[in-house]
């Protein structure tokens, strides 16, 4: 823990207040001693007490002991809740719900019954009368000293505001701050007309995407109403900032279902790569009627080692939706559709936004969903953009594709600015959402005229399935059922099928698809950069432990990465560019191996 952020003046000056208490408590308790120990008898504060009548009591040795000990639990006492409170404030928690409530009284219990416990275990003899008079000597002293010490308090705050007030006699009156003047006083200068605009502002300029401080202080001359008329019609900023049940409702109630813990036990099955590929595909055949060729779901389940954004594309009907809902369900993973609109154009469309005139965060069914996953990582959660290319993905899904490229512990989104002194739902910290490894986003894309075409930046970041025609229908006579998977053991499983030195590509077949990609870049001018060299190294081995071959796995690669770029360049010499290609793929890999890329070349060759 910081030190720096746990040491506050607030801090100190409440527990100096518990120290001057603890001192004023033993001095208190040595004037009420009737043995007159240490004070001569007859002091005034043992003729106060003799005005409440109280009654004299010699405490001896062991009853300043035990008065001593009171008087250091106190000190603890104060001490222990201003940790606790700074703890729950450091850790994003509400530090006046019912929960820290009844710690604190916790707390305060505890140190009564161990510091009366203890005075009373050292009294001699331990007698029920001996026990009786410490208990009451104690109490008086107590009363006294807190009486004295309220008195006290009212004296010093009295000659405070007194000497505060006269030394500002002719100045306008402020609470703290600027923001509390009356309407009567207003700045005379230029200054403090900066600053009472400033304080003015509500809530809503703190957050990201509202109005500027400029719009949210121009006063309202046309209706006749100033600026200070204006902010009393505002809710106040603390009806605000102490609520965060009110801004982020739901995330409000994730923090209560979780209690602030995460969910760390997940049961999972001991399958490998290539049984969880045939267990799926026989699963969807038997129980969902769904027909998938084996590569498919090789290349789906290869996908997620490879990158964590996955684009299902094709004609509709052809199982593109229904391929990650069922592997949720296969694999007891959660999933979340969104159904994308065509007005999306920036993140707020996924993340939500703070509504200024509801003083509320517009939570979305992404944002909770994603917001959720933090509290149980072992999960894996599966988040679908349906018909993502309806809306230009480059747009509404830009933050995502920036911050899947950082190190997995930089995957953090910007929610919103948080303002002074709020506290947020536990796991949004400092206003930003994790995604952590155990989430994946899946977009389907149609190829129609009412959609937009994905660029390269969002094709070079994703692995692209091209679902084109469906699978004819066949039996399963063996008994499937579905399967407990982990995230934790989903990544060991991917990590260790790519780098597997057998799955791995040789120094042969790195040189023969270089051979392929040197003379695509010779003729039509198109390369890869690191991102997809990368991407190749961990799919294709990742696609060999699913059971596939290599050759499958570069051919898928190719089309899918390469020859893509293809699509809508209608200059002549491709025609006879890709026939060429067509003739170097037969001779370094035999005709027919490279099935995918050479329908692929067909139907660019066709369009030609």
């Amino acid at each position: 823990m910081n030190k720096h952020n746990f040491f506050t003046r607030k801090n100190f000056l409440v527990w100096s207040f518990s120290f001057f208490y603890a001192f004023l408590l033993i001095f208190v308790g040595a004037c009420l001693d009737g043995s007159h120990t240490f004070v001569l008898e007859g002091n005034p504060v043992e003729n106060i007490g003799h005005g409440l009548h109280f009654k004299t009591i010699n405490c001896g040795l062991s009853g300043y002991i035990a008065l001593i000990l009171v008087a250091i639990y106190v000190i603890a006492c104060v001490g222990f809740i201003i940790y606790e409170r700074r703890v729950a404030l450091l850790n994003q928690k509400n530090p006046h719900n019912y929960k820290m409530v009844l710690i604190y009284l916790g707390t305060v219990v505890a140190c009564i019954i161990l510091s009366l416990g203890v005075g009373i275990l050292i009294q001699s003899p331990l007698t029920k009368k001996n026990i009786g008079m410490v208990l009451r000597f104690i109490g008086q002293t107590v009363l006294l000293t807190t009486l004295l010490y309220i008195a006290l308090a009212i004296f010093v705050s009295a000659c405070l505001m007194l000497l505060i007030n006269f030394i500002n006699i002719d100045k306008p009156f402020r609470f703290f701050n600027a923001k509390d003047l009356s309407e009567f006083d207003e700045p005379t200068t230029k200054q403090e007309e900066k600053t009472a605009a400033t304080n003015s502002n509500s809530l809503s300029s703190s957050f990201e995407g509202v109005k500027n401080v400029e719009e949210t202080t121009t006063p309202s001359i046309v209706s006749g109403e100033t600026t200070s008329q204006a902010k009393d019609s505002e809710p106040k900023e603390e009806e605000i900032i102490k609520d965060r049940e009110k801004v982020f409702p739901t995330l409000s109630m994730i923090d209560q279902k979780y209690s602030g813990f995460e969910i760390t036990d997940f049961e999972t099955d001991d399958y490998s790569l290539e049984e969880i590929c045939n267990k799926f595909r026989n699963y969807l055949a038997k129980v969902e009627k769904l027909y998938f060729d084996i590569d498919t779901i090789r290349f789906f389940v290869s996908g997620f080692a490879t990158s964590h954004l996955m684009i299902l594309e094709g004609l509709s009907g052809t199982g593109k939706s229904s391929l990650p809902r069922y592997f949720a369900k296969f694999i007891n993973a959660k999933v979340c559709f969104i159904p994308v609109q065509a007005t999306w154009r920036d993140k707020t469309s996924i993340l939500g936004y703070f509504n200024d005139f509801s003083k509320t965060y517009s939570e979305t069914d992404f944002l909770i969903a994603l917001y959720e996953s933090n509290f149980n990582p072992e999960q894996i959660n599966l988040f679908v953009l349906d018909e993502m290319n309806i809306s230009r993905v480059e747009y509404y899904f830009a933050d995502f594709l920036s911050v899947l490229e950082y190190p997995t512990e930089s995957w953090k989104l910007r929610v919103m600015q948080l303002p002074y002194q709020f506290i947020p739902p536990m796991k949004l910290e400092n206003g930003y959402v994790s995604i952590l490894p155990n989430s994946y986003f899946i977009g389907t894309a149609n190829k129609d005229d009412s959609t937009f075409s994905i660029t390269d930046k969002v094709y070079d970041r994703a692995i692209t399935i091209d679902f084109e025609t469906r699978s004819e229908p066949f039996e399963i006579d063996e008994e499937v059922s579905t399967i407990q998977l982990s995230s934790s053991k989903f990544h060991q499983l991917l990590s260790e099928g790519s780098t597997t030195e057998e799955f791995k590509l040789t120094k042969e077949d790195y040189q023969n698809f270089k051979d392929i990609t040197d003379y695509i870049y010779k003729e039509f001018d198109i390369t890869f950069g690191n991102r997809i060299l990368n991407q190749i190294q961990i799919f294709v081995p990742t696609f060999v432990a699913c059971g596939g071959k290599k050759e499958d796995a570069l051919d898928f690669l190719l089309s899918r990465k390469i020859l893509v770029k293809l699509e809508g360049r209608f200059e002549e010499y491709i025609k006879t560019g890709l026939k060429r290609l067509l003739t170097l793929l037969d001779k370094t890999y035999g005709a027919g191996t490279f099935v995918r890329s050479e329908q692929a070349i067909q139907n660019l060759i066709r369009k030609l």
